[in-house]
């Protein structure tokens, strides 16, 4: 029974297991880059804010023996790898002794660590813009790698695929074509997003190259897709003389006139829908029930007069309220 419940549980719990994002796992290449950062930005960082790297001399006279001491070296490896971060801890303890000489005696000759560990001494890496076990370079070339439009996946990393992934609006191997509904700016030499008002791929740039058009809006030979103003043409729009018709780019709205409102998808005047035929009868009931009242000693003249100032009083009360009489 115990067995069938943890079933049960795991099987619901499924579906909220696939929501947690997974940790992308770090090449080694990336490793040993991180390490190769951390340590030179810890590196500059004991040198003091305003040194920015690269002169001994400078370090020497400023820092004193601090700049070559065993004590700068062991706070810059301790801050290197965070505490949770395995891998950088593991290569980090087994490239200490190589890090120690790069510090006390390489920083002259050799000032590009990751260059000097991470690709030539460890051969995780490759130089820029190159990829894969032979850093082979990256489709486009070196100089301007998937066309200058799109980043050449695993770029710097013997295990890198060297496949381009191209910006938005760009196609192809090394992103060289246009995608669908953009088209080649000639004058920029970029790919630019056609219209949002064509229907489909366009021809050229702005709405002037919108061979068709979305709807609410129609080709014209000058301006390419325009407005359509429904409430002005013949046969569109509204069609009912109790609304008001509203243009819009692509669109059209229809409202009530003022002192209507909708009910059940038509326009009624303020006060002709049910609830208030009952409001408007009460009235009237209250009214001459209060009139007949005053008929028996005051005459019918009174009556009708009484009545009259009754229903008065009710519709000015109304107009000050809506600011419109309405039906009674």
């Amino acid at each position: 029974m115990v067995i069938v419940s943890n079933l049960v549980a795991a099987v619901a719990l499924f579906p909220l297991l696939t929501l947690i994002p997974v940790a992308t796992e770090k090449s080694k290449c990336e490793v040993c880059r991180d390490l190769t950062k951390n340590f030179k930005k810890y590196y500059d960082k004991t040198s003091g804010q305003n040194y920015g790297g690269g002169n001994t001399a400078w370090e020497e006279k400023s820092l004193g023996s601090y700049a070559r001491s065993e004590t700068r070296l062991v706070e810059i490896l301790e801050n290197t790898c965070g505490p949770k971060d395995y891998k950088c801890g593991s290569l980090l303890e087994d490239q200490e002794d190589f890090l120690e000489e790069w510090f006390f005696k390489k920083q002259e000759s050799h000032p590009e660590l990751h260059t000097l560990l991470c690709i030539e001494t460890l051969v995780r890496c490759c130089p820029d813009n190159t990829f894969g076990e032979e850093c082979k370079e990256c489709p486009g070339g070196v100089d301007t790698p998937c066309s200058g439009h799109g980043t050449c996946k695993g770029a710097g990393d013997r295990e890198g695929t060297g496949e381009c992934e191209c910006h938005s609006g760009y196609n192809g191997t090394v992103c060289e074509t246009c995608s669908e509904k953009y088209i080649n700016n000639t004058d920029t030499n970029s790919c630019e997003a056609c219209s949002s008002l064509c229907d489909g791929q366009c021809t050229g740039i702005g709405p002037k190259g919108c061979p068709a058009c979305i709807k609410g809006y129609e080709l014209h030979e000058t301006d390419g897709c325009k407005d359509i103003n429904e409430c002005s043409r013949e046969g569109m729009g509204c069609g009912d003389p109790l609304e008001d018709c509203i243009n819009s780019p692509g669109s059209y709205e229809c409202v009530c006139k003022k002192g209507y409102h909708r009910v059940e998808g038509k326009c009624q005047l303020e006060g002709t829908d049910l609830t208030n035929f009952f409001v408007i009868l009460g009235v009237h009931v209250v009214c001459g029930i209060l009139g007949i009242s005053s008929l028996g000693f005051r005459g019918a003249s009174i009556f009708f007069a009484f009545y009259l100032i009754c229903i008065g009083a009710f519709i000015v009360a109304k107009y000050h309220k809506e600011g419109t009489i309405g039906f009674w």
